[in-house]
């Protein structure tokens, strides 16, 4: 039988893209939906005010992401080192 990996999400705080396989990924509940993080500096700060991480951008927000995901795009994902 084949295993297929599961997804990878990013994580909310730094962006950092992480496994939902590796068992370093740390995760947090808020609202009833579950969170997940590169490491326990990033729950930390997340749980502390998770509207910050979570509410909706505006346009200069939305132009900042999408400038974010194109030079993912270009560059690749490195992420600040948290661990």
């Amino acid at each position: 039988m084949k295993v297929y990996p599961r997804e990878k999400v990013v994580d909310p705080v730094c962006g950092m893209e992480v496994s939902l396989d590796d068992p370093r990924t740390m995760v947090s509940k808020y609202k009833g939906r579950s969170y997940y993080f590169c490491a326990q500096c990033c729950v930390r700060v997340f749980e502390k005010n998770p509207q910050r991480y979570l509410k909706a951008k505006g346009p200069f927000g939305r132009f900042l992401v999408r400038l974010v995901n194109t030079n993912v795009k270009v560059f690749g994902r490195a992420g600040p080192p948290c661990h």
